[in-house]
């Protein structure tokens, strides 16, 4: 299991080292990327990205608890905003090792890691 985690890891490394190679638009799939991780590691409702100011703004409840005049048991939302002067070694730093963790990444290499112009495996049967 521990090979298997630290592949996993190194392939997120490479595709978060492909995402920051170059300034990924706001429609395109590393930025959805790069938003989805943030996302995941800082629990957060929403994330944005702005490259020229190297800032990355979060929107987070600051509770997570169910209350009965709460309906989803978030009280206000906090905004934060966190400067950075990497942001490939910003998003590294947020790879850790958990079974969640596992999951989410599997599936985001699933989602994201593709070489554009391979064409899809399929099983087709010989005649």
């Amino acid at each position: 299991m521990k090979i298997k985690d630290q592949i996993l890891h190194e392939e997120m490394r490479k595709l978060i080292s492909k995402s920051c190679a170059s300034r990924p638009d706001a429609n395109s799939d590393y930025y959805s990327f790069q938003k989805a991780l943030l996302k995941f590691f800082f629990n957060a409702a929403d994330v944005q990205i702005d490259y020229d100011t190297q800032t990355i703004s979060l929107w987070t409840s600051n509770t997570t608890k169910q209350t009965a005049g709460n309906l989803y048991g978030m009280n206000d939302v906090v905004t934060v905003k966190i400067s950075y002067t990497n942001l490939e070694d910003t998003l590294k730093g947020c790879l850790e090792r958990g079974v969640s963790e596992t999951r989410f990444y599997t599936s985001m290499l699933f989602h994201y890691n593709h070489v554009a112009g391979e064409e899809p495996v399929t099983n087709a049967k010989s005649a």
